[in-house]
């Protein structure tokens, strides 16, 4: 049953409502997951909801809670080595918290407990703070969700005590469906849960019960019979692909494909697969199929996986668990992740667990405490390089695990542009590309959506013009200097060459035209609008569009760059999803690993020569979405002006403007619907230029 059914209580107050049986029962009868972050706890609660508590087991829940223990100024102070929490200390005074619960309990609530923790409806961790906080954890907060996504969000003082039902005590309650604050407010309930129970947020210490710690109240669940009628059948020990992701209990087509000729490799390979196919979840179903051919040899399995980004990080993590996994997340703070890969590690050595999975970014990944974790093992190993091209520099190569056995690579755009050695590098790595499934064969299969391509020509101006071409120059006469050993020029030229692209980006005739366009299309909606990274006059280029996009048209437009946080980021999407944004002006926050299915028109201004970028980008605004059945793309090409070129034959400068131009030109047009129409616009422009074989 969904929870969109129940009327609840927007304000639940002890004086005028029973919560448990006006709010927590009927919620837990029909949640799937119950995420709670509460400063107190004890199991008084747990016995007034039971009712609750046994259908939310019966269904197949699962329950997460971040506690904490009651904390005095002076156990708080005693917790502490020279002004830090010490860890042994803090395990020690929480193993002493369990055992006097245990003596408080009576033999019923111990089983049911026991129970609940040996089935895995209930998962906790304790929450101390640190840093600059001190105390207790005293959030009060929690979220519950449905099997169709449907949640439920509270936030107020009461605590899961038996006292707080005699307590004069209140919390608001939060339903998605009921206003687009309710939504915002969820989002931020459940995005402040995900921080703390993955060890994200600074100011709070998270500590797993120990075996021990919970060994008593299991052994005594063990000795009785359940506390519940029904129960589903235990979790596999083995993670699964979920349904979901299947049909008619397959992957598609390509996706089988690609796991069945990376295994016949031996476990190495690239999937080349475009953006939008599925990378992710064929991955993940490729680790799943080793893990139980590992574990039917009666081995042990470290499954690494690396990424260029945290919240790529953050994704990978959020489907890992999807199938079953429970990844270490190896980022940030070395403290933070450092002892928990260790535990992991030693309890796979020990065959205590059968599988570990490590998430790291590329940068951690590199660094010595990774490396050294990483090579203290000497079992089977995994390794997953997603958008492996980014592995392809010298410093990252070189970090690779020679010593997994099985490895797999990702990406969208398996060469790297300008660099055959780095390209080489990645093949010699993971093996030869078992799958070939880019944009053309995902738009043609119906897994990406068609798209129709307009090149908007637009000049340089002449200042502009002379300005490019004494770059052009200054450039020409470098190449050869450069190119000699030892030469100390290739730091200039490539300043001078990322002058002339941002040059090109910011063409002061595009904001005319890209205005113009988007008056023409009317009702817009679920556009991007990508720019390039230049100032001027101390103004950021992305700034200026913004001011004109959103004040000349009124448009409700927001940027989306570095500057924005991961929840600004969130925000905005949802935002832009559900067309309260109508367009985003981006830089290059959303050329990998941020999903935005819903776009259908994308003007680029500025693009790189690197295909990795302009191809990602198209990959991206093609993701098919409800109702969407093709996207629009306005590439904005800056072309010499022919009225001037009439009475004069082509220069070199010219020339290389419009190859630079005419490379992203070619891989767009090719696989347009008005593939015919799009190479028209620019034929007499490469004509007049002697180019019409580029």
């Amino acid at each position: 049953m969904s929870l969109e059914t129940l009327k609840l209580p927007f304000y639940v107050t002890t004086s005028e409502h029973d919560p448990v049986a006006d709010f927590f029962d009927p919620v837990l009868e029909r949640a799937q997951r119950y995420d709670i972050a509460v400063g107190y706890f004890s199991s008084a609660w747990l016995r007034d909801a039971a009712h609750g508590m046994a259908t939310f087991a019966i269904n197949g829940g699962k329950a997460r809670w971040v506690i904490s223990p009651e904390i005095s100024v002076e156990d708080f102070k005693s917790l502490q080595v020279d002004g830090q929490l010490s860890d042994q200390r803090v395990q020690d005074f929480i193993s002493q918290s369990y055992e006097d619960l245990y003596d408080h309990l009576t033999q019923h609530t111990r089983e049911a407990l026991g129970w609940l923790l040996h089935d895995g409806v209930l998962t906790f961790k304790v929450g101390i703070p640190k840093n600059r906080l001190s105390g207790i954890m005293h959030a009060k907060q929690g979220i519950f969700t449905d099997e169709f996504g449907s949640r439920v969000g509270f936030q107020g003082s009461y605590n899961l005590t038996g006292g707080a039902g005699t307590n004069w005590e209140a919390f608001s309650v939060f339903c998605d469906w009921t206003s687009s604050e309710s939504l915002e407010r969820n989002n931020r309930i459940a995005g402040s849960f995900d921080r703390m129970w993955r060890g994200l947020d600074p100011n709070l210490a998270l500590f797993d019960p120990s075996s021990a710690d919970l060994e008593r109240f299991v052994s005594a669940a063990r000795d009785s019979s359940r506390h519940y009628e029904l129960f589903p059948p235990e979790k596999p020990s083995s993670p699964r692909v979920p349904e979901h992701f299947l049909t008619d209990g397959r992957l598609r087509g390509y996706q089988e494909e690609g796991i069945r000729k990376w295994f016949k490799n031996n476990g190495r390979g690239i999937l080349h697969m475009a953006t939008g196919t599925g990378k992710t979840v064929t991955a993940l179903t490729a680790v799943t199929r080793l893990n139980d051919f590992v574990a039917q040899k009666n081995g042990q399995l470290c499954i690494v996986v690396t990424v260029p980004y945290q919240h790529l990080a953050e994704q990978w993590a959020r489907e890992a668990e999807e199938f079953g996994f429970e990844p270490v997340l190896c980022y940030g703070g070395v403290n933070r992740w450092m002892e928990e890969c260790q535990r992991r590690l030693n309890e796979l050595r020990s065959k205590a667990t059968q599988h570990v999975m490590l998430i790291a970014v590329n940068a951690s990944m590199a660094d010595k405490p990774f490396q050294s974790v990483l090579g203290s093992f000497d079992g089977n190993i995994l390794f997953v390089g997603d958008e492996a091209h980014n592995l392809g520099a010298p410093s990252n190569l070189q970090a690779l695990p020679e010593g997994a056995a099985f490895r797999l690579g990702l990406t969208a755009t398996p060469d790297r542009y300008g660099d055959e050695e780095g390209t080489d590098g990645l093949k010699r790595y993971f093996g030869e590309i078992v799958l070939d499934y880019g944009l053309d064969k995902a738009i043609s299969g119906g897994h990406l959506c068609r798209y129709l391509y307009y090149p908007i020509l637009v000049h340089l101006d002449e200042d502009e013009q002379d300005e490019y071409a004494e770059l052009s120059t200054r450039i020409g006469r470098l190449f050869g200097q450069a190119a000699k050993p030892d030469s100390d020029k290739g730091e200039q030229l490539n300043r001078l060459l990322i002058k002339r692209a941002r040059l090109v980006g910011k063409a002061r005739n595009k904001l005319p035209e890209l205005i113009k366009l988007l008056k023409q299309q009317g009702d817009v909606s679920h556009t991007l609008i990508y720019c390039g990274d230049s100032k001027e006059n101390g103004q950021r280029y992305i700034d200026t569009a913004l001011a004109r996009v959103g004040g000349e048209l009124g448009l409700r437009a927001s940027p989306f760059t570095s500057e924005e946080n991961n929840d600004e980021r969130s925000r905005l999407l949802k935002q832009f999803a559900a067309g309260d944004i109508q367009a985003l002006l981006a830089i290059r926050c959303l050329d990998e690993g941020v999903d935005v299915p819903m776009t259908r028109t994308a003007y680029i201004l500025a693009s790189s020569a690197n295909p990795k970028e302009f191809v990602q980008r198209r990959g991206r605004v093609l993701r098919r979405s409800e109702g969407k059945t093709r996207a629009y793309i306005y590439d904005f090409i800056v072309v010499p002006d022919l009225e001037k070129l009439s009475d004069q034959a082509p220069s070199n400068v010219e020339r290389t403007l419009m190859k630079r131009e005419l490379a992203r030109f070619n891989e767009f047009a090719t696989l347009a619907e008005n593939h015919g129409e799009a190479l028209s616009a620019i034929t007499e422009i490469k004509k007049s230029l002697n180019l019409l074989d580029h």
